[in-house]
């Protein structure tokens, strides 16, 4: 099932950013949210590291042309995701404030990125902008997301 939920994440992500212009209202992060919501699946932390890398990679293969940065910064996001789930308890209200402090630092981290290999001017206004595009798109995308591992968890009793 986690597996799962990665490769449709990923696969959605990539259709809706087909549809959606890179400077429209919404930027989507459904691998991210997906990572988010796949950690409680997992017994092993090693596990969840080694998906995050993968993912991360695969990340880098089809959506950049970045060969090993997004697969770094998952496994940064997986153990920020894992340490911020150590303090908050397995609540969809809890999944949202990790939600939007992974989708900051992601998009700080990228931004800062970019800025720093001079690929564009520092803009303050317009990284805020882009934590805000992403807040609203993947907000949705994780209630909708949530509610179905939960919906499918209680039918086949699955660890959550």
């Amino acid at each position: 099932m986690k597996a799962l939920i990665l490769v449709i994440s990923f696969l959605l992500e990539g259709i809706v950013s087909n549809f959606v212009p890179i400077n429209g209202f919404f930027a989507p992060l459904f691998t991210l949210i997906a990572l988010i919501i796949i950690y409680p699946l997992f017994d092993e932390a090693t596990e969840y590291y080694k998906y995050a890398f993968v993912t991360g990679l695969v990340y880098d293969l089809f959506y950049t042309d970045t060969i090993i940065f997004h697969a770094i910064i998952f496994c940064f996001m997986a153990f920020l995701i894992s340490k911020l789930n150590l303090v908050l308890s397995d609540n969809y209200v809890n999944v949202l404030v990790i939600m939007a402090i992974c989708i900051l630092i992601y998009r700080i981290v990228t931004y800062g990125f970019l800025v720093l290999v001079s690929s564009v001017s520092f803009d303050f206004i317009a990284l805020i902008m882009s934590v805000l595009k992403s807040l609203i798109i993947n907000l949705i995308y994780s209630v909708i997301i949530f509610f179905v591992v939960k919906r499918f968890q209680k039918k086949s009793k699955y660890k959550f």
